[in-house]
Protein backbone atom coordinates (compact mmCIF):
# COMPACT_ATOMS: atom_id res chain seq x y z
CA UNK A 1 0.00 0.00 0.00
CA UNK A 2 2.63 2.75 0.93
CA UNK A 3 4.79 0.92 -2.62
CA UNK A 4 1.72 2.94 -4.40
CA UNK A 5 1.16 5.66 -2.29
CA UNK A 6 4.84 6.53 -2.92
CA UNK A 7 4.61 5.64 -6.60
CA UNK A 8 1.69 7.69 -7.19
CA UNK A 9 2.97 10.99 -5.08
CA UNK A 10 6.09 10.85 -7.16
CA UNK A 11 4.39 10.59 -10.50
CA UNK A 12 1.93 13.27 -9.18
CA UNK A 13 5.35 15.27 -8.16
CA UNK A 14 7.04 14.49 -11.73
CA UNK A 15 4.00 16.19 -13.43
CA UNK A 16 4.00 19.31 -11.22
CA UNK A 17 7.43 19.80 -11.47
CA UNK A 18 7.01 19.80 -15.23
CA UNK A 19 4.45 22.11 -15.16
CA UNK A 20 6.30 24.44 -12.82
CA UNK A 21 9.82 24.34 -15.63
CA UNK A 22 7.01 24.80 -18.76
CA UNK A 23 5.51 28.06 -17.16
CA UNK A 24 9.67 29.36 -15.83
CA UNK A 25 10.34 28.40 -19.64
CA UNK A 26 7.27 30.71 -20.47
CA UNK A 27 8.25 33.23 -18.61
CA UNK A 28 11.80 33.03 -19.56
CA UNK A 29 10.71 33.17 -22.96
CA UNK A 30 8.22 36.56 -22.84
CA UNK A 31 11.24 38.20 -20.84
CA UNK A 32 13.65 37.85 -23.60
CA UNK A 33 10.87 38.83 -26.16
CA UNK A 34 10.28 41.88 -24.12
CA UNK A 35 13.79 42.60 -24.17
CA UNK A 36 14.57 41.84 -27.79
CA UNK A 37 11.34 43.71 -28.69
CA UNK A 38 12.21 46.51 -26.52
CA UNK A 39 15.99 47.26 -28.11
CA UNK A 40 14.40 46.65 -31.66
CA UNK A 41 11.65 48.83 -30.65
CA UNK A 42 14.00 51.39 -29.80
CA UNK A 43 13.51 54.52 -32.01
CA UNK A 44 16.31 54.98 -34.94
CA UNK A 45 17.64 58.72 -35.26
CA UNK A 46 18.69 60.30 -38.49
CA UNK A 47 20.77 63.12 -37.36
CA UNK A 48 21.88 66.09 -39.28
CA UNK A 49 25.07 65.56 -40.96
CA UNK A 50 24.73 61.81 -41.81
CA UNK A 51 26.72 59.61 -43.96
CA UNK A 52 24.82 56.52 -45.23
CA UNK A 53 26.94 53.49 -45.35
CA UNK A 54 26.03 50.34 -47.79
CA UNK A 55 27.72 47.74 -45.82
CA UNK A 56 26.13 44.65 -46.21
CA UNK A 57 27.74 42.69 -43.33
CA UNK A 58 25.37 39.65 -44.12
CA UNK A 59 24.05 38.34 -47.94
CA UNK A 60 21.46 40.47 -49.43
CA UNK A 61 18.23 38.91 -49.73
CA UNK A 62 15.35 39.65 -52.33
CA UNK A 63 12.65 40.89 -49.34
CA UNK A 64 12.84 41.64 -46.36
CA UNK A 65 11.71 38.85 -43.88
CA UNK A 66 8.78 39.68 -41.15
CA UNK A 67 7.95 37.06 -38.44
CA UNK A 68 5.19 37.23 -36.46
CA UNK A 69 4.79 34.99 -32.95
CA UNK A 70 1.38 34.94 -32.33
CA UNK A 71 1.59 33.60 -28.61
CA UNK A 72 3.74 36.74 -27.52
CA UNK A 73 2.36 39.12 -29.43
CA UNK A 74 5.81 40.07 -30.89
CA UNK A 75 6.74 40.54 -34.63
CA UNK A 76 10.39 40.29 -35.71
CA UNK A 77 11.23 41.80 -38.81
CA UNK A 78 14.74 42.50 -41.00
CA UNK A 79 15.68 44.92 -43.35
CA UNK A 80 18.22 43.17 -45.29
CA UNK A 81 16.16 42.77 -48.40
CA UNK A 82 16.98 44.52 -51.69
CA UNK A 83 13.29 45.69 -51.76
CA UNK A 84 14.01 47.37 -48.68
CA UNK A 85 17.49 49.03 -49.68
CA UNK A 86 15.95 50.11 -52.82
CA UNK A 87 13.06 52.07 -50.82
CA UNK A 88 15.07 53.47 -48.65
CA UNK A 89 17.94 54.62 -51.54
CA UNK A 90 15.12 56.29 -52.35
CA UNK A 91 14.11 58.21 -49.43
CA UNK A 92 17.49 59.11 -48.46
CA UNK A 93 18.03 60.55 -52.18
CA UNK A 94 15.55 63.42 -50.86
CA UNK A 95 16.22 63.62 -46.98
CA UNK A 96 17.96 66.71 -45.84
CA UNK A 97 19.79 64.55 -42.49
CA UNK A 98 21.95 62.04 -45.61
CA UNK A 99 24.63 64.44 -47.18
CA UNK A 100 25.49 61.55 -49.29
CA UNK A 101 26.16 57.60 -49.37
CA UNK A 102 29.80 56.04 -48.47
CA UNK A 103 30.40 52.33 -50.24
CA UNK A 104 32.02 49.31 -48.63
CA UNK A 105 32.77 45.65 -50.49
CA UNK A 106 31.70 43.01 -48.30
CA UNK A 107 31.03 40.31 -50.69
CA UNK A 108 27.23 40.00 -50.02
CA UNK A 109 25.97 41.34 -52.79
CA UNK A 110 24.00 37.91 -53.48
CA UNK A 111 24.08 38.23 -58.02
CA UNK A 112 24.27 40.43 -60.56
CA UNK A 113 21.00 41.49 -60.73
CA UNK A 114 20.64 42.34 -57.42
CA UNK A 115 23.63 44.82 -57.94
CA UNK A 116 21.90 46.17 -61.60
CA UNK A 117 19.10 47.23 -59.42
CA UNK A 118 21.44 48.94 -56.74
CA UNK A 119 23.68 50.46 -59.40
CA UNK A 120 20.45 51.87 -61.02
CA UNK A 121 19.28 53.45 -57.32
CA UNK A 122 22.65 54.93 -56.79
CA UNK A 123 22.87 56.57 -60.44
CA UNK A 124 19.24 58.31 -59.37
CA UNK A 125 20.37 59.29 -56.06
CA UNK A 126 23.50 61.02 -57.51
CA UNK A 127 21.12 62.74 -59.27
CA UNK A 128 20.23 64.84 -56.25
CA UNK A 129 23.88 66.41 -55.93
CA UNK A 130 24.74 64.22 -52.95
CA UNK A 131 28.02 62.66 -53.50
CA UNK A 132 28.25 58.69 -53.42
CA UNK A 133 31.72 57.77 -52.68
CA UNK A 134 34.39 53.91 -52.01
CA UNK A 135 36.92 52.70 -49.95
CA UNK A 136 38.25 49.44 -49.64
CA UNK A 137 41.29 47.81 -48.72
CA UNK A 138 40.22 45.74 -51.66
CA UNK A 139 37.45 44.91 -53.85
CA UNK A 140 35.56 41.70 -55.22
CA UNK A 141 34.66 41.81 -58.56
CA UNK A 142 31.28 42.03 -58.11
CA UNK A 143 31.47 45.14 -55.81
CA UNK A 144 33.56 46.98 -57.81
CA UNK A 145 30.91 46.26 -60.28
CA UNK A 146 28.37 48.29 -57.96
CA UNK A 147 31.42 50.81 -56.30
CA UNK A 148 32.17 51.55 -60.35
CA UNK A 149 28.79 53.52 -59.87
CA UNK A 150 30.57 56.10 -57.05
CA UNK A 151 31.64 59.27 -57.96
CA UNK A 152 35.34 58.48 -56.86
CA UNK A 153 36.72 54.91 -55.71
CA UNK A 154 39.53 54.37 -53.68
CA UNK A 155 41.20 51.91 -51.29
CA UNK A 156 43.96 51.40 -49.07
CA UNK A 157 48.09 51.19 -49.97
CA UNK A 158 48.12 47.38 -50.54
CA UNK A 159 44.70 47.03 -51.61
CA UNK A 160 43.44 45.69 -54.77
CA UNK A 161 40.54 45.47 -57.04
CA UNK A 162 39.49 41.50 -58.18
CA UNK A 163 38.87 42.02 -61.88
CA UNK A 164 40.13 38.68 -63.50
CA UNK A 165 37.00 37.71 -65.50
CA UNK A 166 34.42 34.98 -64.77
CA UNK A 167 34.55 31.30 -65.04
CA UNK A 168 32.87 28.23 -63.97
CA UNK A 169 34.30 24.44 -62.75
CA UNK A 170 32.66 20.91 -62.62
CA UNK A 171 33.49 18.00 -60.80
CA UNK A 172 32.62 14.97 -62.18
CA UNK A 173 31.75 11.65 -60.77
CA UNK A 174 31.35 8.90 -63.40
CA UNK A 175 34.61 6.94 -62.48
CA UNK A 176 34.06 7.44 -58.68
CA UNK A 177 30.88 5.54 -59.02
CA UNK A 178 32.71 2.90 -60.87
CA UNK A 179 35.14 2.42 -57.66
CA UNK A 180 32.78 2.80 -55.21
CA UNK A 181 29.80 0.62 -56.35
CA UNK A 182 27.32 3.60 -55.62
CA UNK A 183 25.91 4.95 -58.60
CA UNK A 184 23.22 7.13 -59.28
CA UNK A 185 20.04 5.98 -61.67
CA UNK A 186 19.12 8.98 -63.98
CA UNK A 187 15.92 9.82 -66.27
CA UNK A 188 16.34 13.21 -67.35
CA UNK A 189 14.84 15.39 -70.69
CA UNK A 190 16.05 17.99 -72.31
CA UNK A 191 19.83 18.58 -74.00
CA UNK A 192 20.89 21.34 -72.20
CA UNK A 193 19.48 20.06 -68.69
CA UNK A 194 22.86 19.69 -67.37
CA UNK A 195 22.66 19.25 -63.47
CA UNK A 196 22.67 15.49 -63.67
CA UNK A 197 25.91 14.99 -66.09
CA UNK A 198 28.48 14.92 -63.36
CA UNK A 199 26.57 11.59 -62.32
CA UNK A 200 26.67 10.37 -66.43
CA UNK A 201 30.16 11.56 -67.88
CA UNK A 202 33.75 12.40 -67.05
CA UNK A 203 33.66 15.55 -69.04
CA UNK A 204 31.46 18.69 -70.40
CA UNK A 205 29.43 17.40 -73.52
CA UNK A 206 29.36 19.37 -76.11
CA UNK A 207 25.92 21.15 -75.05
CA UNK A 208 26.70 22.15 -71.66
CA UNK A 209 30.00 23.57 -72.97
CA UNK A 210 27.74 25.77 -75.22
CA UNK A 211 25.34 26.79 -72.60
CA UNK A 212 28.36 27.66 -69.88
CA UNK A 213 30.17 29.54 -72.32
CA UNK A 214 27.43 31.76 -73.96
CA UNK A 215 26.11 32.48 -70.08
CA UNK A 216 29.80 33.28 -68.60
CA UNK A 217 30.05 36.04 -71.75
CA UNK A 218 26.75 37.25 -71.53
CA UNK A 219 26.96 37.94 -67.55
CA UNK A 220 30.50 39.45 -68.62
CA UNK A 221 29.08 41.59 -71.14
CA UNK A 222 26.85 42.95 -68.47
CA UNK A 223 29.63 43.57 -66.16
CA UNK A 224 32.60 45.24 -68.49
CA UNK A 225 29.38 47.42 -69.86
CA UNK A 226 28.41 49.45 -67.23
CA UNK A 227 31.89 49.28 -65.47
CA UNK A 228 33.23 50.76 -68.90
CA UNK A 229 30.32 53.56 -69.08
CA UNK A 230 30.91 54.87 -65.29
CA UNK A 231 35.08 54.77 -65.27
CA UNK A 232 35.11 56.41 -68.89
CA UNK A 233 37.16 53.22 -70.05
CA UNK A 234 36.60 51.26 -73.30
CA UNK A 235 35.15 47.85 -73.01
CA UNK A 236 38.10 46.77 -74.71
CA UNK A 237 40.82 48.51 -72.04
CA UNK A 238 38.33 46.53 -69.23
CA UNK A 239 39.15 43.11 -71.47
CA UNK A 240 42.43 43.49 -70.83
CA UNK A 241 42.70 44.82 -67.57
CA UNK A 242 40.93 41.28 -66.50
CA UNK A 243 43.53 39.56 -68.90
CA UNK A 244 46.22 40.65 -67.26
CA UNK A 245 45.06 40.82 -64.02
CA UNK A 246 46.45 45.09 -64.01
CA UNK A 247 43.97 45.33 -60.84
CA UNK A 248 46.12 42.92 -58.55
CA UNK A 249 48.00 46.33 -56.82
CA UNK A 250 46.56 49.55 -55.60
CA UNK A 251 49.38 51.44 -57.88
CA UNK A 252 47.97 49.21 -60.87
CA UNK A 253 44.54 49.48 -60.34
CA UNK A 254 44.96 53.60 -60.61
CA UNK A 255 47.26 53.44 -63.64
CA UNK A 256 44.59 51.90 -65.57
CA UNK A 257 41.98 53.94 -64.58
CA UNK A 258 40.18 51.29 -62.28
CA UNK A 259 40.30 53.80 -59.09
CA UNK A 260 40.83 57.04 -58.32
CA UNK A 261 43.07 56.99 -55.47
CA UNK A 262 45.06 55.17 -53.06
CA UNK A 263 44.75 56.17 -49.65
CA UNK A 264 44.80 55.62 -45.65
CA UNK A 265 41.77 55.33 -43.60
CA UNK A 266 42.39 58.48 -42.48
CA UNK A 267 42.45 60.36 -45.50
CA UNK A 268 40.07 59.22 -46.75
CA UNK A 269 37.77 60.27 -43.35
CA UNK A 270 39.09 63.79 -43.94
CA UNK A 271 37.20 64.09 -47.80
CA UNK A 272 34.29 62.79 -45.48
CA UNK A 273 34.26 65.32 -43.65
CA UNK A 274 35.06 67.93 -46.25
CA UNK A 275 32.12 66.57 -48.13
CA UNK A 276 30.04 66.67 -44.80
CA UNK A 277 31.38 70.35 -43.57
CA UNK A 278 32.93 69.13 -40.18
CA UNK A 279 36.53 69.20 -39.14
CA UNK A 280 36.57 66.25 -37.17
CA UNK A 281 35.54 62.66 -38.11
CA UNK A 282 33.70 62.10 -34.79
CA UNK A 283 31.63 64.89 -35.97
CA UNK A 284 30.14 62.96 -38.90
CA UNK A 285 27.27 61.06 -38.15
CA UNK A 286 27.34 57.45 -40.04
CA UNK A 287 24.66 55.34 -40.14
CA UNK A 288 23.94 51.40 -41.83
CA UNK A 289 22.17 51.03 -44.62
CA UNK A 290 19.85 48.27 -42.73
CA UNK A 291 19.18 50.86 -39.65
CA UNK A 292 18.53 53.67 -42.10
CA UNK A 293 15.88 51.17 -44.10
CA UNK A 294 14.12 50.42 -40.56
CA UNK A 295 13.95 53.90 -39.30
CA UNK A 296 12.18 55.52 -42.68
CA UNK A 297 10.44 52.19 -43.66
CA UNK A 298 8.86 50.57 -39.91
CA UNK A 299 5.02 50.85 -39.86
CA UNK A 300 4.81 52.34 -42.74
CA UNK A 301 1.34 51.46 -44.36
CA UNK A 302 0.22 52.17 -48.08
CA UNK A 303 -2.82 54.00 -47.52
CA UNK A 304 -3.51 54.17 -51.26
CA UNK A 305 -6.90 52.33 -52.24
CA UNK A 306 -5.70 51.29 -55.83
CA UNK A 307 -2.59 48.80 -54.57
CA UNK A 308 -0.18 45.92 -56.61
CA UNK A 309 0.39 43.04 -54.65
CA UNK A 310 3.75 41.68 -54.72
CA UNK A 311 4.08 37.97 -54.02
CA UNK A 312 8.03 36.91 -53.48
CA UNK A 313 8.84 33.29 -55.20
CA UNK A 314 12.58 33.13 -53.37
CA UNK A 315 14.76 30.01 -53.15
CA UNK A 316 14.02 26.32 -54.14
CA UNK A 317 10.71 25.18 -54.95
CA UNK A 318 9.04 22.72 -53.23
CA UNK A 319 5.63 20.96 -52.09
CA UNK A 320 4.00 22.78 -48.71
CA UNK A 321 4.38 25.31 -47.15
CA UNK A 322 7.32 28.20 -48.07
CA UNK A 323 9.63 30.06 -45.92
CA UNK A 324 12.25 32.90 -47.08
CA UNK A 325 14.57 30.49 -48.51
CA UNK A 326 12.09 27.84 -49.99
CA UNK A 327 9.24 28.50 -52.90
CA UNK A 328 6.18 26.61 -51.11
CA UNK A 329 3.43 26.26 -53.54
CA UNK A 330 0.55 26.35 -50.78
CA UNK A 331 2.14 29.71 -49.49
CA UNK A 332 2.21 30.87 -53.20
CA UNK A 333 -1.02 29.84 -53.90
CA UNK A 334 -2.67 30.81 -51.04
CA UNK A 335 -1.34 34.64 -51.75
CA UNK A 336 -2.27 34.33 -55.25
CA UNK A 337 -5.73 33.92 -54.38
CA UNK A 338 -5.75 36.19 -51.46
CA UNK A 339 -4.60 38.72 -53.73
CA UNK A 340 -7.36 38.34 -56.09
CA UNK A 341 -9.97 38.21 -53.39
CA UNK A 342 -9.31 41.79 -52.62
CA UNK A 343 -10.79 44.39 -54.04
CA UNK A 344 -8.17 46.82 -53.56
CA UNK A 345 -5.46 44.97 -55.36
CA UNK A 346 -5.55 45.61 -59.03
CA UNK A 347 -2.71 43.81 -60.64
CA UNK A 348 -0.22 40.72 -59.46
CA UNK A 349 3.54 41.29 -59.37
CA UNK A 350 5.11 37.73 -58.74
CA UNK A 351 9.44 38.50 -57.83
CA UNK A 352 11.07 34.97 -59.03
CA UNK A 353 14.25 34.38 -57.31
CA UNK A 354 14.35 30.55 -57.86
CA UNK A 355 16.80 27.88 -59.41
CA UNK A 356 13.78 25.42 -59.53
CA UNK A 357 12.59 22.28 -58.05
CA UNK A 358 9.69 20.18 -57.59
CA UNK A 359 7.91 19.26 -60.75
CA UNK A 360 4.52 19.30 -59.18
CA UNK A 361 4.55 22.21 -57.21
CA UNK A 362 5.75 24.13 -60.27
CA UNK A 363 2.89 22.36 -62.03
CA UNK A 364 0.18 23.57 -59.57
CA UNK A 365 1.14 27.38 -59.04
CA UNK A 366 2.05 27.34 -62.79
CA UNK A 367 -2.53 26.90 -62.76
CA UNK A 368 -2.69 28.47 -60.31
CA UNK A 369 -1.64 31.89 -62.04
CA UNK A 370 -3.50 30.78 -65.38
CA UNK A 371 -6.72 31.12 -62.87
CA UNK A 372 -5.26 33.94 -61.22
CA UNK A 373 -5.55 36.06 -64.95
CA UNK A 374 -8.63 35.22 -65.45
CA UNK A 375 -9.34 37.99 -63.31
CA UNK A 376 -6.78 40.09 -62.62
CA UNK A 377 -3.31 40.89 -64.32
CA UNK A 378 -0.18 39.14 -63.38
CA UNK A 379 3.20 40.05 -63.88
CA UNK A 380 6.74 38.18 -63.26
CA UNK A 381 9.92 40.24 -62.28
CA UNK A 382 13.16 37.95 -62.32
CA UNK A 383 15.59 38.47 -59.62
CA UNK A 384 19.13 37.08 -60.24
CA UNK A 385 17.37 33.54 -61.51
CA UNK A 386 14.39 32.05 -62.74
CA UNK A 387 15.48 28.90 -64.10
CA UNK A 388 13.94 25.69 -64.79
CA UNK A 389 10.79 25.53 -62.32
CA UNK A 390 10.93 29.03 -61.89
CA UNK A 391 10.90 30.03 -65.47
CA UNK A 392 7.96 27.41 -66.15
CA UNK A 393 5.70 29.14 -63.40
CA UNK A 394 7.06 32.52 -64.66
CA UNK A 395 5.45 31.59 -68.25
CA UNK A 396 2.02 31.64 -67.59
CA UNK A 397 2.23 35.34 -66.46
CA UNK A 398 0.84 38.38 -68.65
CA UNK A 399 4.63 39.24 -69.25
CA UNK A 400 7.95 38.88 -68.19
CA UNK A 401 10.05 41.56 -66.56
CA UNK A 402 14.34 41.00 -66.23
CA UNK A 403 17.62 42.09 -66.01
CA UNK A 404 20.48 41.48 -68.36
CA UNK A 405 22.32 39.85 -65.28
CA UNK A 406 19.24 37.30 -64.15
CA UNK A 407 19.61 34.07 -65.28
CA UNK A 408 17.20 32.15 -67.07
CA UNK A 409 16.14 28.84 -68.88
CA UNK A 410 17.24 25.26 -68.07
CA UNK A 411 14.41 24.22 -69.60
CA UNK A 412 14.06 20.21 -69.00
CA UNK A 413 13.76 17.83 -66.31
CA UNK A 414 15.62 15.11 -64.99
CA UNK A 415 15.05 12.37 -62.00
CA UNK A 416 17.92 10.57 -59.60
CA UNK A 417 18.21 7.84 -57.46
CA UNK A 418 21.33 6.40 -55.31
CA UNK A 419 21.73 2.82 -56.22
CA UNK A 420 23.99 0.82 -54.21
CA UNK A 421 22.64 -2.92 -55.64
CA UNK A 422 26.12 -3.31 -57.47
Amino acid sequence: MNFFKTLLATILGFFISLGVFFILFLIAISVMMSSVGASKGEEITVDDNTVLELDFQEPLTDFSEQVYFEDFNYTSESFNGLNSVLQAIEIAKTDPHIKGISLKSTGNLSGIAFAQELRRALEDFKTSGKFVLAYNDEISQLDYYLQSVADKVYISQLGNVNLRGLSSEIFFYKDLQEKTGLRMEVIRHGKYKSAVEPFLENKMSDNNRLQTTELLNAMWDVLVTDIAKSRNLSVEKLNEIATNVDGRTAELAQQNGLIDGVLFRDEFEKILCEKVGKKEIDDVNFIGIEDYAESVLKGSVSKEKDKIAVIYANGEIMQGEGNQGIVGHETIIAALRKAVKDKEIKAIVLRINSPGGDALASELMHREIALARKQKKVYVSMGNYAASGGYYIACNAERIFAEAGSITGSIGVFGALPNASV
